[in-house]
């Protein structure tokens, strides 16, 4: 006996996948592309900024020392280098003095007026030549050198005697070729203390 034909239609599997979801592809964007590449100079102006940046940094903090020697000594940054050295070797020459802070002879002799007029150093004449003058510090002098904050000389002087023979001639060259290209130049500021300028 022939057994009954089976009704036309889909498979059982065929079936069960009608009723299962399609899973969804998600479609990977593509990668954008920037709006604009950096240029060269976008990159220049950014390391100009840095480096002004580094300038701020630096004559800022020299600046806040300074304020600060002020108000705990009442003198300048500058006359407090000057006390220093007088500390450091005391009864040296007023050229002495000016070569030993970078100024002219003229701005060391003005630093010194003030501080003699304070009280706070003395000018002595050689016994052997009267026309040589020994500064020196009075007793208010070694007080104010003793009250005051460190580093004395400042802390530019200070961090520019730290660094290696090597840095400091990398770092005077470039500095001078700086300031060969500012189209706006004061010489005379080669000879001026920092917190006196």
């Amino acid at each position: 006996m022939k057994s009954a034909p089976k009704p036309k239609g889909k498979s059982a599997a065929a079936r069960r996948s009608l009723g299962a979801p399609r899973a969804r592809t998600r479609r990977v964007p593509a990668p954008r592309e920037p709006a604009h590449s950096e240029t060269e100079g976008d990159v220049n102006r950014r390391l100009v900024m840095a480096v002004l940046g580094q300038f701020r940094l630096i004559f800022r903090s020299a600046k806040k020392h300074f304020q600060w020697v002020l108000d705990r000594t009442g003198v300048s940054g500058a006359q407090l280098w000057v006390l220093a050295e007088l500390h450091r070797r005391p009864g040296i020459r007023v050229t002495e003095l000016a070569r030993a802070m970078g100024v002219h002879q003229s701005t060391a002799s003005n630093l010194i007026d003030p501080l003699e007029k304070r009280g706070l150093i003395s000018r002595d004449r050689s016994s052997r030549d009267q026309r040589v003058v020994h500064l020196s510090l009075t007793r208010s002098g070694r007080d104010t050198v003793v009250r005051a904050p460190l580093p004395l000389e400042g802390v530019l002087p200070d961090a520019l005697n730290a660094l290696e023979h090597a840095d400091l001639v990398e770092l005077q060259r470039r500095l001078d070729k700086l300031a060969k290209l500012m189209k706006v130049r004061d010489r005379a500021g080669r000879g001026i203390p920092l917190g006196e300028a």
